[in-house]
């Protein structure tokens, strides 16, 4: 899986597009937005790290989401599958321009910087590699590291406190 640092999030779809054709991969893929650093277990956890590890940010403790009429039902129809077996994403259409959000009115991108922040990671999944069960949710059909091509955060922008301390300490 390849690491991807973009400048913003507006470089999401043509970057997408042109690693994906360097692959030979083009039409469905299915992505997950997460944050890189969350709150687990009474602390915080590098979930990007964790991504890049094993293919996904999900562990055996994570949540099942349960949803009504939009998740899979885990409490009633027991699956066997664990936490880290499972993810909620999102299924877009490269054939078309800009990309379509499949089964999913209301999202027309994934990448929104209105909702994304320097905080946020988005991995991208082979579709053929996952099973959908639900409206956003998918099981891996292999290991989710086999299933993982791409995985695109914002460079983190310096901030102006920063950048006029580093300019104070190159004038001294």
């Amino acid at each position: 899986m390849n690491h991807i640092a973009l400048s913003d999030w507006t470089e999401f779809e043509p970057t997408l597009r042109r690693e994906l054709a360097g692959m030979g991969h083009h039409w469905l893929v299915t992505v997950r937005n997460f944050e890189r650093v969350g709150f687990e277990g009474g602390r915080d956890v590098d979930r990007f790290k964790r991504a890049l590890k094993n293919g996904t940010d999900r562990t055996k403790k994570s949540d099942l989401w349960n949803e009504p009429e939009h998740d899979f039902d885990h409490d009633r129809n027991r699956s066997g599958k664990k936490p880290d077996e499972v993810i909620y994403a999102f299924t877009i259409d490269l054939a078309q321009t800009p990309y379509k959000v499949l089964h999913k009115s209301g999202i027309q991108d994934v990448a929104d910087s209105n909702t994304l922040n320097e905080g946020s990671a988005i991995i991208v999944y082979d579709f053929s590699q996952l099973e959908r069960k639900s409206e956003n949710e998918y099981w891996f059909k292999t290991s989710p590291k086999q299933a993982a091509l791409l995985i695109f955060t914002v460079e983190e922008r310096e901030s102006d406190e920063d950048a006029e301390a580093r300019e104070e300490d190159r004038d001294e």
